[in-house]
């Protein structure tokens, strides 16, 4: 990472081992789309593969999206990126506050950071990220226990039906997960638009007919 052990490096084991609690915990539980896409951060920079993490490789790779896919119009990326960053503070903010090493995601960035909570002296220890310039991959079995989160088969053969449900399940809308927010915003504009204009023409109608 940077650093040897011995002068405070967070190691990959370490790494690892944060991971795991993170992905079993209360917070995470009902967070599938949180939970996928924390294991594949944290794995793909412990492979030394963190310029792989793009907004579109991880849409494909995590939430099934094919070569079609376009950030501008579908923000499903920024969207649970963003909501992984929630589930990760409330995590080390409740039952993670006693947990040596702390996992984060930047904003403006999907590289993971690691940060040692406490050091030897009860100082905070400096943010360790996977781009240090080590310069050599970190080949890390993470077991089956963090593939195992991983979006699963259904979710790359039909994305919609998988968002569907996951959406179900974080109590948001399948238009809200699916779509940008821009798009979302317009949608309901329009229908709001059509409601006045028929309100308007019935309360014509009615004041012609009266007359």
């Amino acid at each position: 990472m940077g650093k040897t052990s011995d002068d405070g490096a967070i190691t990959a084991g370490e790494v690892r081992a944060a991971l795991e609690v993170v992905l079993s915990s209360e917070t995470f539980a009902r967070a599938d789309r949180a939970r996928a896409l924390l294991a594949y951060l944290v794995e793909t920079e412990q492979n030394g593969e963190a310029p792989r993490l793009k907004g579109f490789t991880i849409a494909q790779d995590v939430f099934g999206k094919d070569d079609d896919f376009d950030p501008a119009m579908d923000a499903v990326v920024r969207v649970q990126a963003g909501r992984l960053r929630e589930h990760l503070s409330t995590f080390y903010a409740g039952e993670g506050r006693d947990q040596p090493i702390e996992i984060s995601v930047p904003k403006g960035t999907y590289v993971p950071s690691y940060r040692r909570r406490t050091g030897a002296d009860g100082e905070p220890a400096p943010t360790m990220t996977g781009a240090d310039g080590a310069g050599a991959s970190r080949i890390v079995d993470f077991g089956n226990s963090a593939a195992s989160f991983r979006l699963d088969s259904d979710m790359a053969a039909a994305p919609l039906a998988a968002t569907r449900k996951l959406a179900e399940t974080e109590g948001t809308s399948a238009q809200e997960t699916l779509l940008s927010p821009f798009i979302v915003r317009n949608v309901k504009r329009f229908w709001l638009a059509l409601a006045i204009i028929v309100l308007l023409l019935t309360v014509i109608l009615f004041l012609v007919w009266q007359r």
